[in-house]
């Protein structure tokens, strides 16, 4: 379709070059106008021929031979493929196309999903149903039809390539999700990422378990390997069914009220400074801390004497309405 595309828009070009320079040969050879000019070349090319304006000259003449035999043909070829390209929805596809990627270049701290497969499928509609701002990086035209049912914005075009994370808008992102089927595609795009963007966080895919520490060499934040998390998770479901239903729970949004969330504390946070037995966060918000986060450290289930300091990260489970209350809280 790229090509059909490039060749409709080369043969327009030639065909505005000959109309224009049919144009300007009328007005140096006959003295025409710039109006009598164009009105010949046009009728000319369309062979309608009213024959109110005609040449006078023999090199006139031969002027209007050259634009009915080379301007005929681009006119015919230009004027099928336009009906053709708006008869099977081409146009219509490129006019979306265009609408879509102002859409995507307005994007600004959003997050880049490489990959629409199963996995990524399923990366997608969690942004989504979170109203996470992203974009998708895929380049096989059979998944672009669910993506356009979806309402997901998208880049058709290899992750691997620079050009097209930069369409995607990489520089303004603040991560990227790179769920490729080829742990050396992943590898790649974690490396271009980091590279383009250091400071961005990067969530990277290995369809191999010993390809887990490489990857994260290369620069990714977290490195998860489906098939290794699938088989811990279903060994637990038989050994510890009653703890993998609970996680379940937690992650199952439409099943109860209740999030994961992690807020940062702010420095005019009321409860900075303070253990975490006064914060108030159980008794006021019905939140529970599971693990702080303090530069490299994580400290999971703190203490009532733990103090929170400015800065620190939050993860924190409770209903969603009053995590909204806290967020505000920490930030002060």
């Amino acid at each position: 379709m790229k090509s059909q595309n490039r060749a409709i828009i080369i043969a327009t070009i030639a065909l505005l070059f000959v109309i224009l320079g049919g144009s300007i040969a009328f007005m140096i050879v006959e003295d025409f106008t710039f109006v009598d000019a164009i009105w010949l070349t046009i009728i000319s090319i369309t062979t309608v021929g009213f024959g109110d304006i005609v040449p006078n000259s023999v090199a006139g003449r031969i002027i209007v031979l050259f634009i009915v035999i080379s301007g005929l043909w681009l006119f015919t070829y230009v004027l099928g493929n336009f009906f053709s390209s708006l008869v099977e929805g081409h146009l219509i596809d490129l006019w979306g196309k265009r609408i879509m990627m102002k859409k995507v270049k307005a994007l600004n701290n959003h997050i880049i999903v490489c990959g629409a497969g199963r996995v990524g499928h399923e990366v997608i509609m969690e942004l989504k149903n979170n109203g996470t701002p992203f974009v998708v990086i895929e380049k096989e035209e059979k998944k672009f039809k669910d993506l356009r049912g979806d309402n997901v914005l998208y880049i058709e075009g290899d992750a691997t390539e620079d050009k097209t994370l930069n369409l995607a808008g990489i520089e303004k992102a603040k991560g990227i999700i790179i769920s490729l089927a080829d742990d050396a595609g992943n590898l790649f795009v974690t490396m271009s990422a980091r590279t383009i963007n250091p400071g961005m966080k990067i969530i990277a895919r290995a369809n191999r378990p010993g390809n887990i520490n490489k990857i994260k060499r290369a620069g990714a934040d977290s490195v998860f390997c489906p098939s290794l998390m699938a088989g811990k998770r279903m060994a637990l479901s038989i050994i510890k069914p009653a703890s993998v239903a609970y996680v379940q729970a937690l992650t199952d949004t439409n099943k109860v009220n209740l999030e994961l969330e992690e807020l940062i504390l702010g420095k005019s946070c009321p409860i900075v400074n303070k253990p975490l037995k006064d914060s108030g966060m159980r008794e006021d918000f019905n939140t529970l801390l599971l693990a702080l986060k303090r530069d490299n450290d994580t400290i999971l289930n703190p203490g009532p004497n733990e103090v929170l300091l400015p800065g620190d990260i939050m993860i924190v489970c409770g209903p969603a309405n009053e995590l909204s209350k806290l967020e505000k809280l920490a930030l002060g």
